[in-house]
């Protein structure tokens, strides 16, 4: 069967599942009611066995306590031979047997340092003021067990209790033989049925499997697709059919790649339009100032109109600047990879951060403790990647501490096989929700002027043409932390985007 059939469950397999599956089902079943059944009839035979038991010795405990009473007989031992007659019995797994008298003070026990205790729990309290038999489970250190207790009593006229306890862990042992019977039956009883249901499924899917082996030959062209056999079965009628959906498919498929190429069409035409918008808005800001200003210029001497031509020369190199970042994010795919020494490559990036941190009043510490020797990457691009985000931190801290210090720090380590540039600071941080935003192009949190939402943008392109990844870390207290991830694997194993585009 080609790997094409392989991609789905056949009928057959499911025709063999389904069977098994009520096999199992009625097996279960089966199984639960009989280890259900024989549960209640082992606890049957021990209630009845220990029944008897408490009944027959409880006569000649009665007696002996009534000849007591009467002075006939001295006790002289009695209640604890009775007791080891009790203790002796095989059937029953006994843990004690005792006497006590109305006031729970014990007469007899398989334990001699229990002799003249008394006892005030609840169930000798129920044994001494009930009518007749008296079973409890409880459990204790010696695990599960159940309480016997009867009334020493006649006509009314009370002496006190007989207690005794067995054990329920032969029960459950002799339960756990039972679920293992049952359960290697149902495995025997599913494996025979396996067998069975898969000679059935067989005979009943070979038609279907030669079927299915005529799809496989249909050529690419659809709408010429001819069944090779003129059966007048259900089974041909299903060929007839396919051979007429093949035809509609062809034709539904002709429409969807027109129909996509139309999407694509609209969509590139909207993406131009969101970029064409962004520029517009960042553009006609700074235009609309040196209006302004060239109009004051106009009006006043060369002295007066000094200041106005400075705002012009601040307005047109804050559009240069937004027409350079636009050219950058065009050109973020095109990397230019080299092998550097990575050593080398955090000084640069190091001397960097202090060269546009420091003049600003900001702290800054570097950490490099990436022992890996070299990095396969676009040395100017990650350059790009690391001033930008510097310098987003520093607007960050100076927003949070405006008469304080801030502190920027960038850690540089390998893990999983990667070259991990982590940089944190102690500024405003980034609010819940923006974390995956702030990457989007002309999505900025800045205020009007101050940014133009596009370096992240640049800086995700970069690190995403390395085969890399860059994120925003959860801070424990504030800040905000990005972690730049690429691999450490050279081009031998990986392949850049060395020609793509954003």
């Amino acid at each position: 069967m080609s790997l094409t059939l392989c991609r789905f469950v056949s009928l057959r397999t499911r025709f063999m599942l389904v069977a098994l599956l009520l096999t199992l089902i009625f097996s279960a079943v089966w199984g639960g009611w009989t280890w259900q059944r024989e549960r209640a009839l082992f606890r049957d035979r021990i209630e009845r066995e220990a029944e008897m038991l408490v009944t027959t010795m409880s006569i000649p405990i009665i007696n002996t306590l009534l000849y007591e009473e009467l002075g006939i007989i001295e006790e002289g031992g009695l209640l604890d031979n009775f007791v080891a007659d009790i203790m002796a019995n095989q059937r029953l797994h006994l843990l004690y047997a005792l006497v006590i008298d109305q006031n729970g003070k014990v007469l007899a026990h398989n334990v001699l340092s229990e002799y003249g205790k008394v006892y005030a729990d609840e169930l000798t309290r129920g044994v001494l003021a009930a009518n007749g038999l008296v079973i409890r489970q409880r459990n204790n250190s010696d695990g599960p067990l159940l309480d016997f207790g009867m009334p020493l009593a006649i006509s009314g006229k009370r002496w006190g209790g007989l207690r005794v306890g067995i054990s329920l862990l032969p029960l459950q042992a002799e339960l756990r033989r039972l679920q293992t019977r049952i359960l290697s039956f149902t495995l025997l009883f599913a494996l025979g049925s396996l067998t069975v249901f898969t000679l059935i499924g067989n005979r009943l899917s070979r038609p279907l499997i030669a079927l299915a082996s005529d799809m496989e030959k249909v050529p690419d062209l659809a709408h010429e697709f001819t069944p090779e056999t003129n059966r007048r079965d259900e089974i041909g009628q299903l060929q007839q059919s396919f051979a007429r959906l093949l035809g509609r498919l062809h034709q539904a498929e002709e429409e969807r790649n027109r129909t996509l190429e139309r999407l694509l069409d609209n969509e590139r035409l909207a993406t131009v339009g969101k970029l064409v918008s962004g520029v517009a808005h960042e553009i006609n800001n700074p235009l609309a100032v040196i209006e302004g200003a060239i109009f004051r210029i106009k009006r006043l001497n060369r002295e007066e109109g000094r200041p106005y031509i400075d705002m012009v020369q601040k307005e047109l190199d804050r559009i240069s600047g937004i027409v350079r970042q636009l050219l950058d994010l065009a050109r973020a795919g095109r990397l230019e990879p080299e092998q550097i020494d990575t050593e080398v490559f955090f000084r640069e990036i190091d001397a960097f951060a202090r060269m546009a941190l420091n003049p600003q009043g900001i702290d800054y510490r570097g950490n490099n403790r990436c022992r890996y020797p070299s990095l396969w990457v676009d040395r100017d691009k990650l350059y790009q990647v690391v001033l930008n985000l510097v310098l987003n931190a520093a607007d960050a801290v100076r927003a949070a501490n405006p008469d304080g210090r801030g502190l920027v720090e960038m850690l540089v380590y390998e893990a999983d096989d990667f070259y991990c540039i982590q940089l944190k600071d102690n500024g405003s941080g980034i609010a819940k929700g923006d974390e995956d935003k702030i990457f989007e192009l002309f999505y900025t949190t800045k205020t009007p002027g101050k940014g133009t939402g596009i370096g992240l943008a640049i800086c995700r392109s970069i690190i995403e043409g390395h085969d890399g990844t860059i994120e925003v870390l959860d801070n424990e207290y504030s800040g905000a932390t990005f972690l730049v991830k690429i691999p450490l694997t050279g081009p031998e194993h990986r392949q850049l985007n060395v020609a793509g585009e954003v």
